[in-house]
C-alpha cells in the first residue's frame, strides 16, 4: 500500500466505513453506468487492447461496467473495503483484463509511463491534488491519450441543488468560500491546455429522473469527513449543518418532503498532444 498523508489516511478511514453502505447512499442506476461506460470509451477513442485507468474506482459501479466493455482495465483506489465490493463485481464478470490496486491516487501511480489511452476520475476529483493528477497523467500516458473527469450534474431548482447553494453560503462564513467543482476542474484543464492539449468539451452521458429529501442530503454530508471538498474544522461543520437543517425545515416545510427531478452525469476533459 502506499504511504498515505494525514488527510488521505482520514478520507481513507471515511470510504473504509462506507463500502458496505456506499452503493445504497451514493450510487447511481445500473443503466446509467452502462450508458456512462459507453460514453467514456467513445469519448476516449478506446480500440481493442487499450489501458483504461481509472483513479478512485470505489465499488466499480462504473468501473465494472468499463470492464465488461473488453478493454484493459486498472482501477486504483485508497479503501481496501471499497475496492473488495468492486472485486466481487469483477468475480462475476469472469474478466481476465482488469487489476485493481490499493493505491493513493496522490502519490505514484502503480502504472508504467506511456502505457495508458485514457485516464478517468469519475466523483473524486475534489480529493485529489490537481498537480499531481497533472504530472501522473502526463507520465503514465501515451500520445493521443484522454483525461476524462465525471461527475453529476443537478437541476438549479431541485431540492439537492438549493440544499448544496446553502450548504456552501453557510460554510463560506465559517471557513471562507471554496472553489466549485466545475471551478477546480476548469484549473486543471487549462493546465492541460497551456501543455497542448485540446479540450473535450463537457458531454451528457445519461439522464435519470431522481427523488429526495432534505434530510438525505443533511445525511450524506454528516457521513463525509469533511465539505464541498474541503475539511473545515469539526465545530464549524456541526454549525453549518445545524443551521442548514433549520433553514431546510423553514424552506421545504420537513426534512422528510420528497421532490422529483432530474440528474445528469457529465463528462468533460482533456486530449494530450500526440507525441
Amino acid at each position: 500500500m502506499w504511504k498515505r498523508s494525514n488527510r488521505d489516511g482520514r478520507a481513507s478511514i471515511q470510504f473504509d466505513q462506507q463500502a458496505d453502505t456506499f452503493d445504497s447512499r451514493a450510487g447511481l442506476p445500473e443503466t446509467v453506468c452502462q450508458q456512462v461506460a459507453r460514453k467514456v470509451a467513445e469519448l476516449a477513442g478506446l480500440r481493442a487492447g487499450d489501458l483504461l485507468l481509472e483513479v478512485g474506482a470505489g465499488t466499480g459501479l462504473i468501473g465494472s461496467e468499463l470492464v465488461r466493455l473488453g478493454f484493459p482495465y486498472v482501477g486504483l483506489d485508497i479503501s481496501r473495503p471499497m475496492l473488495s465490493v468492486f472485486r466481487k463485481r469483477v468475480e462475476a464478470i469472469h474478466d481476465r483484463q482488469s487489476a485493481l490496486f490499493v493505491a493513493d491516487a496522490n502519490a505514484r501511480w502503480p502504472v508504467a509511463d506511456e502505457s495508458v489511452r485514457a485516464v478517468f476520475i469519475s466523483r473524486a476529483f475534489h480529493l485529489l491534488d490537481r498537480k499531481h493528477i497533472l504530472d501522473e497523467t502526463l507520465r503514465v500516458s501515451r500520445g493521443g491519450a484522454a483525461l476524462l473527469i465525471g461527475r453529476v450534474a443537478r437541476d438549479p431548482d431541485s431540492v439537492a441543488a438549493k440544499m448544496r447553494r446553502e450548504m456552501r453560503r453557510l460554510l463560506g462564513e465559517g471557513v471562507g468560500t471554496p472553489l466549485r467543482r466545475e471551478e477546480r476542474n476548469e484549473l486543471l484543464f487549462h493546465t492541460f491546455l497551456e501543455r497542448g492539449a485540446s479540450a473535450i468539451p463537457p458531454s451528457v452521458a445519461a439522464r435519470w429522473p431522481t427523488k429526495r429529501s432534505p434530510r438525505q442530503s443533511l445525511e450524506s454530508w454528516r457521513a463525509k469527513q469533511g465539505l464541498a471538498g474541503i475539511d473545515p474544522p469539526p465545530a464549524v461543520k456541526l454549525e453549518v449543518l445545524s443551521k442548514l437543517q433549520q433553514w431546510a425545515i423553514e424552506t421545504f416545510g420537513s426534512l422528510e418532503a420528497m421532490f422529483e427531478s432530474e440528474e445528469e452525469y457529465v463528462l468533460e476533459g482533456a486530449r494530450l498532444p500526440s507525441r
